[in-house]
């Protein structure tokens, strides 16, 4: 190796005493304008040259203070963690009272006040981890350790049934995903009190099945009132679905656009659909670019055609939960949607992404996206609403509750127990959803 290698040396930390008055202003512009190219760029399309000339800094003076934008990154993600903290450490007695679900809700409250102050983060928290090596560990180091305070609450309030650190993974993970939804334009015209209620009683059952029914009707604060879901209308996918590209092909064809649609399905998923290159989809599937080029303009074209299919079987699933009675002593049917629902996440979870958080310019993937979300939600709506309950229930906000349930739970609970079996998943599932809409029925 050559004795003329550059080696850049370490970058000053947010307490070094090398930085100085001047040098600490120059890091929090750096840190601030960050933020707010995160906000309007997203993570992944904001550049260290964007962040030095936002702040007006050159390149070399933005790596004296951080080595890179995935360090900026966390910083901010330590200032939203600190944030959450303080509010952890408020939070009242928990328990089967009065007194314990009106702590439970100031505090969904409190989370709520801290993700709308640190919005822009906490969306891209939820897109970064996914995909991101260096940022993954940290983001989930927080919540482990978040998880185990909240986890000692619940001990001391004697949580019913459950273990109380899993107990707290769903509870945090539920709280986090709903925010996510209200914040990124997902829970339809739903009031956020009304929202906060019904997930604060939704939790108290969830944790404390045992609440008396006067303690779940005594929260003064609104729980129903949301306007009925409207879907928008379907929009046209002739000539996009894999079959209608697959006409006319012959069957060797057809079945090299089906493994390249796989493969860009299952590196969307892995990667996130703007981490995958064009170069990263071929090489799964085993071809050349030129034969990708063959059959699909450019990676948006592929992303239309994953997104039709993925919108497809949604709809299917859709079909299949209004049938099931989600109250029935035998929960096969349920399980196996379940089983089937993860299935499908596992598969389209990149396109899925691409469509919910809108970060593509393609209208066709956002609408085909928002007709297949709401087809979903009305179905979800439609499972919950048969029984009547002993306290204040909106069926929006409880079709939304139940969507967090089955998007993120399985991946938080993984990420609690990597070892955890798919059956073991469905197990925790179906108690939630059992124990949380269905403990106080009429």
């Amino acid at each position: 190796m050559s004795d003329n290698t550059i080696v850049r040396r370490s970058s000053y930390g947010p307490s070094s005493p090398e930085v100085g008055r001047r040098g600490a202003d120059t890091r929090r512009k750096i840190v601030d304008v960050s933020l707010r190219l995160f906000a309007d760029q997203g993570f992944f399309n904001t550049s260290v040259d964007a962040i030095a000339k936002a702040a007006d800094v050159s390149r070399a003076t933005l790596y004296q203070y951080f080595p890179g934008k995935d360090e900026i990154f966390v910083e901010l993600l330590n200032e939203c963690a600190a944030a959450l903290i303080r509010v952890a450490r408020r939070i009242g007695q928990l328990g089967p009272t009065d007194i314990g679900l009106d702590n439970l809700h100031w505090w969904l409250g409190e989370w709520s006040w801290v993700f709308e102050k640190y919005n822009t983060m906490f969306v891209q928290w939820a897109v970064v981890a996914s995909v991101d090596d260096e940022v993954r560990p940290e983001v989930l180091g927080f919540i482990t350790e978040y998880n185990k305070r909240l986890a000692a609450r619940l001990e001391e309030a004697s949580v019913d049934g459950i273990d109380p650190v899993t107990a707290a993974t769903i509870v945090s993970a539920l709280v986090h995903r709903l925010n996510l939804f209200q914040h990124t334009g997902r829970i339809y015209d739903v009031d956020p009190e009304v929202m906060i209620s019904n997930l604060s009683l939704f939790l108290q059952q969830l944790v404390f099945p045992q609440t008396p029914d006067p303690v779940l009707t005594s929260l003064a604060h609104r729980a129903v009132g949301s306007s009925p879901i409207e879907p928008p209308p379907a929009p046209s996918t002739q000539g996009l679905s894999i079959e209608e590209r697959g006409r006319g092909l012959s069957k060797r064809a057809a079945t090299t656009v089906r493994s390249l649609v796989d493969a860009g399905a299952a590196q969307f998923a892995s990667k996130g659909y703007f981490r995958t290159s064009v170069d990263d989809i071929v090489a799964a599937a085993g071809f050349a670019r030129g034969t990708f080029y063959k059959y699909f303009s450019e990676k948006q074209d592929l992303l239309v055609v994953v997104t039709v299919e993925a919108a497809a079987k949604a709809h299917a699933l859709a079909d299949r939960i209004r049938q099931i009675d989600l109250t029935a002593d035998d929960d096969a049917d349920l399980r196996a949607w379940l089983h089937d629902f993860m299935a499908y996440m596992a598969t389209y979870s990149g396109s899925i992404d691409v469509w919910t958080e809108r970060t593509t310019d393609d209208e066709l993937v956002i609408a085909v996206g928002a007709h297949a979300q709401a087809t979903m939600d009305l179905a979800l709506e439609a499972a919950l609403t048969p029984v009547q309950r002993s306290y204040p229930f909106d069926p929006v906000c409880g079709a939304l509750i139940f969507r967090a349930v089955i998007t993120r739970l399985p991946e938080a609970l993984r990420e609690m127990a990597p070892d955890a079996t798919e059956e073991e998943i469905i197990d925790l599932l179906v108690a939630c959803l059992k124990r949380g809409f269905f403990s106080h029925v009429i």
